[in-house]
């Protein structure tokens, strides 16, 4: 089974024709509500109470992908009397490979709602990312980008109700189609979404998302008001990056140095060239009513030993003033000082590139009171790094399953969730300074499936 970036933007246009002619019946290829299966993005709610996961639906084995909702509450009581006492929750085992494991079916800490229905909603195929965004009311809301359609699809989680909401029907719902943004400002008339839309970056005080398109070297902007009405495909920069040898374009990872800020600057990854594309978000004050439009700014290079192309994944920690890249070509991870100079810019400099696994894909950086870390996934090795951009070094090595891609970290529970692609779980690390099991995985959620 190929990375998740490998699928052709062709062959998923293939599969949704042949999806489309199938003659079996509904409920025989709908997916369950309350299973893992090629797991990509994940996402914390804002106050950590709430793991959100997208199922991609890679080898089309259902009609559509889903999302699901884990009680993160839930799984830390069950932590605590497994790392205390060794005390097992219902329907978990003793990992046979790693005795400080804790392997539980994935249904066990399933949110579900009032009518013991599991927390599920259905999307299209081949999801690749999630975004929360926090509406002006304290409700949430999803986008994510589904390359199978293509579209970003938005949906309303109820936390109350423990429900999703993107469509009517019983069982676990698919999202309709006005809950699937496919055109600019919805309209037939005007252009439709690039192809291939992959990561995604959402600004909750600034009322906007930004997405990537891993074939077009595009970055869509999503127009999302605070207020809780319906977003709507705003604006769309092109051409970002030049193609490769191979006449590959793409455009991959994205994030916002101070999130929330009316100056928010947007970072932009390509996986063919070794360059970093800033944009911003401009709203007219004068004219409320108009939608935002993007407006690129300035680049600069990732040459540090040499250029630096096939990035992938970017984030920032908690003040803005460093930038973590993820580079494949050469394998490193690219330490940013973005502080901003004395002329009000930040000066994008390297400070360091760290030495990481082949085939890394997710980063994400927090401080747990010991200063900056970031994490990365590392796609083909099985593991996820701990690098301490402080002194440019890696400190750990976790071997967390097969296929890690996306990794997140609630600050508060001192936890990170990977999701693992290629077997079907999520692996949960306990990132307590100082504990016995730091780093390690203390818990799986969901049974590995068998390689292929």
């Amino acid at each position: 089974m190929a990375v998740p970036t490998s699928v052709p933007a062709g062959w998923i246009a293939l599969a949704a024709l042949l999806l489309a002619g199938c003659t079996a019946a509904g409920e025989e290829v709908q997916p369950r509500g309350d299973a893992l299966f090629f797991p990509t993005g994940l996402a914390v709610t804002p106050d950590e109470s709430t793991l959100f996961v997208v199922n991609s639906n890679s080898n089309l084995r259902f009609d559509s992908g889903t999302v699901l909702a884990f009680d993160l509450e839930a799984i830390d009581q069950a932590l605590e009397g497994w790392l205390a006492d060794g005390d097992l929750a219902s329907g978990c085992s003793r990992d046979e490979a790693f005795s400080e494991t804790m392997q539980c079916d994935e249904v066990t800490f399933l949110m579900r709602d009032a009518d013991d229905r599991p927390a599920a909603v259905r999307t299209g195929n081949f999801a690749t990312d999630i975004g929360v965004q926090e509406l002006a009311s304290g409700a949430l809301r999803l986008l994510l980008p589904v390359r199978g359609d293509p579209s970003v699809t938005w949906i309303d989680w109820d936390a109350e109700g423990r429900r999703f909401d993107c469509g009517e029907g019983s069982g676990v719902v698919l999202c309709d189609d006005e809950h699937r943004l496919g055109r600019l400002r919805e309209n037939p008339d005007l252009a439709a979404i690039d192809f291939e839309p992959y990561g995604i970056y959402v600004d909750s005080g600034g009322g906007y998302a930004v997405v990537t398109h891993l074939t077009s070297a595009t970055v869509t902007l999503i127009d999302a008001p605070r207020d809780g009405s319906a977003p709507v495909i705003a604006d769309k920069a092109t051409g970002l990056f030049a193609a490769n040898g191979l006449g590959q374009r793409g455009a991959l990872g994205v994030a916002g140095r101070t999130p929330g800020q009316p100056d928010n600057l947007l970072y932009v990854t390509s996986r063919t060239e070794s360059r970093v594309q800033t944009l911003t978000v401009y709203r007219d004050e004068q004219f409320p009513e108009s939608l935002p439009v993007l407006l690129p700014g300035a680049y600069f290079f990732l040459s540090g030993v040499q250029g630096s192309d096939d990035s992938r994944g970017i984030a920032f920690n908690g003040d803005g003033s460093h930038a973590f890249v993820v580079n494949r070509a050469p394998p490193a991870l690219h330490i940013l000082d973005t502080e901003r100079s004395v002329q009000g810019f930040p000066v994008n400099t390297l400070d360091a590139a760290v030495e990481i696994c082949r085939e890394a894909s997710g980063v994400t950086a927090a401080d747990l009171g010991g200063g900056d870390r970031a994490w990365v996934t590392c796609f083909g090795a099985g593991q996820v790094w701990s690098v301490d951009p402080g002194r440019g070094l890696t400190q750990t090595a976790t071997t967390v399953g097969r296929g890690p891609f996306a990794i997140e970290v609630a600050i508060g529970r001192q936890r990170a969730y990977v999701t693992n692609f290629l077997e079907d779980t999520i692996a949960v690390m306990d990132l307590r300074p100082g504990s016995p099991t730091e780093h390690r995985v203390v818990l799986r959620l969901g049974a590995p499936r068998e390689a292929e």
